[in-house]
C-alpha cells in the first residue's frame, strides 16, 4: 500500500469546507419534510421510545426491523428530546452522508496521492441526489448500512481482513440488502486472498448486535429471525424497483417469486464463477469492479426489491467513476436511474416510466462486464 497524504492544499480545503457547508444547508433546507415512510415507521418508532423510557422501550415488540438502528434512535431522544421528532429522526442518518462521504475521500486518495480528486469525490457522494434525499428528505437509513459497506471495501484496501468482516457483519444486522456485496467476498475467497474463519464473524456481529434488546426483554427468536419475517411483508414483484420484474404483470407474483430468488442465484453464481475461472490478478481496481457490478446486479435480477436497494451502488459507482479513468458515465447512469425511481413514491408520478427505466441497468451492466473482461 501507498503512504496516502494527509495534508490538503488551500485551495482544496477550501472547496471541502464549501462544498461541506452548501451540502449541510441543503439537507437542513429538507429536514421539515415528512413522508409516508416517517409517518409509518419512523416517527412512531421515535415516539414510542421516547414515550417509553428510551432504550427500555427496546424490549418492546413495536418494530419488525434489527435493533442497530432502534438503538440509534433511542440515543437519538436523548440528544434530541427537544427539537420535533422529524429532525430528531433525520439527525440520525444525516452525519453518516458525510461518513460515507469521508471514507470515499480516503478510498480515493489512496488511488491519487496528490491532486483535488478525492475532494471531488467526497463533493460527488454529498451532492449525489440519492443520497441527500436519502436521508434528509425520504428519512431513510440506506446510508447506515452503505457507510459500513464502504468501510468494507477501504479495510479491504488496507488489507486489514478482520475489520474488513466486522465492517461487514455489521452492515448486515442493519439491513439484509446488504448481502449484495458478499459475492465480492465470495470471490476473494476463491481467490485465497481472504480466509473462510473470516466469514464467522459475520453471524457473531449479528449475534452480539441483538444481545442488548434481548436482555431488555425482546424474545430472542423474533430478534433471531426478523429478516426472514420481512420477507413475507410484501407480495409484488418489483417496489418501484427499475428492474426486469417491471415487465411481469403484477399477478404473476405466486408463480415468479421462488424461481426469481433461484434465477437470481445462479446468475451470481455464474458471475462469480466466471471471474474466478480467469484467475484475474488482484488489485484494487478489481476490487472496486466487482463490487459495483455485485451491487447493482444483484437488485436487477432479484425479485421483490425497493427503489432504494440500489442505493449501495450509487455510491460505489462514484467510487468506479474515479477509480477507473474515463468511466465518468457509469454513475451518471447508475445514479441517475435511481433518482428518477425515487419519484413515484416520494412524489406521486412518474418523471421517466419505470418500464423505461428498467432498460437502462442493464445496458450499463453490459459496459461493466465489458470494462471487467478487458481488465482481467
Amino acid at each position: 500500500m501507498k503512504k496516502i497524504a494527509l495534508t490538503l492544499s488551500r485551495e482544496d480545503t477550501l472547496i471541502l469546507a464549501g462544498g461541506s457547508i452548501l451540502a449541510l444547508a441543503l439537507r437542513f433546507s429538507l429536514l421539515p419534510v415528512e413522508t409516508l415512510d416517517f409517518h409509518t415507521f419512523f416517527g412512531p418508532w421515535y415516539e414510542y421510545i421516547r414515550a417509553n423510557g428510551g432504550f427500555l422501550a427496546l424490549g418492546q415488540p413495536f418494530y419488525n426491523n434489527t435493533p442497530v438502528y432502534l438503538y440509534l434512535v433511542a440515543l437519538a431522544s436523548y440528544l434530541y428530546s427537544g427539537i420535533p421528532a422529524v429532525f430528531a429522526v433525520k439527525l440520525i442518518t444525516v452525519p453518516f452522508d458525510f461518513v460515507c462521504a469521508a471514507l470515499v475521500y480516503k478510498i480515493v486518495r489512496a488511488k491519487y496521492l496528490n491532486g483535488p480528486a478525492p475532494v471531488f469525490a467526497f463533493l460527488a457522494i454529498v451532492f449525489a441526489p440519492t443520497v441527500f434525499l436519502n436521508s434528509s428528505f425520504w428519512a431513510e437509513t440506506d446510508i447506515l448500512y452503505t457507510t459500513c459497506l464502504v468501510a468494507t471495501l477501504y479495510f479491504l484496501i488496507k488489507e486489514r481482513e478482520i475489520p474488513a468482516f466486522l465492517a461487514f457483519g455489521l452492515s448486515i444486522a442493519i439491513k439484509l440488502q446488504a448481502l449484495f456485496f458478499l459475492p465480492v467476498l465470495f470471490i476473494l475467497w476463491l481467490l485465497r486472498r481472504v480466509s473462510w474463519k473470516s466469514f464467522l464473524l459475520l453471524p457473531l456481529v449479528y449475534l452480539l448486535t441483538i444481545i442488548p434488546a434481548w436482555l431488555l426483554g425482546r424474545p430472542l427468536d423474533e430478534l433471531l429471525f426478523v429478516y426472514l419475517h420481512q420477507t413475507e411483508t410484501y407480495h409484488a414483484l418489483s417496489m418501484n424497483a427499475p428492474n426486469m420484474y417491471q415487465w411481469l404483470p403484477i399477478d404473476l407474483y405466486d408463480l415468479i417469486y421462488r424461481a426469481g430468488m433461484l434465477w437470481a442465484a445462479g446468475v451470481v453464481f455464474v458471475f462469480c464463477m466466471a471471474v474466478y475461472r480467469r484467475r484475474p490478478q488482484y488489485s484494487v481496481e478489481l476490487l472496486v469492479q466487482l463490487a459495483t457490478i455485485s451491487l447493482l446486479l444483484m437488485p436487477y435480477v432479484l425479485p421483490k426489491m425497493h427503489e432504494r436497494f440500489t442505493f449501495p451502488a450509487d455510491v460505489f459507482s462514484i467510487i468506479y467513476g474515479f477509480y477507473l479513468p474515463g468511466s465518468f458515465y457509469i454513475p451518471l447512469l447508475v445514479v441517475g436511474v435511481s433518482t428518477l425511481s425515487y419519484f413515484p413514491f416520494l412524489f406521486g408520478y412518474e418523471l421517466v416510466p419505470l418500464k423505461y427505466l428498467a432498460l437502462v441497468p442493464p445496458i450499463t451492466l453490459t459496459l461493466l462486464f465489458w470494462r471487467l473482461a478487458k481488465s482481467i
